[in-house]
């Protein structure tokens, strides 16, 4: 970023001429390239580490309600 500014910075003080036009450039498509190198760089090295999530599973049978009801009533 601080490379971009300095681009956007003289390309508003250095006089019209190709160094403006140089300069104009660099603070256009100097942040396009870094983004995508880092994405380039980032997507190999995550999937690689990267695993996937499961959801934990549950299953209450209606069998297990009815002792549970049949406790109860036995107790009190």
């Amino acid at each position: 970023m601080i490379i971009r500014v300095v681009c956007i910075v003289l390309t508003v003080s250095v006089p019209l001429g190709w160094l403006t036009l140089l300069f104009s450039l660099g603070a256009i498509f100097l942040p396009y390239f870094a983004v995508i190198i880092a994405n380039a760089q980032g997507a190999n090295s995550s999937k690689a580490s990267r695993k996937s999530a499961e959801a934990p599973t549950i299953s209450i049978s209606a069998d297990s309600f009815r002792e549970a009801k049949t406790k109860n009533d036995d107790s009190e």
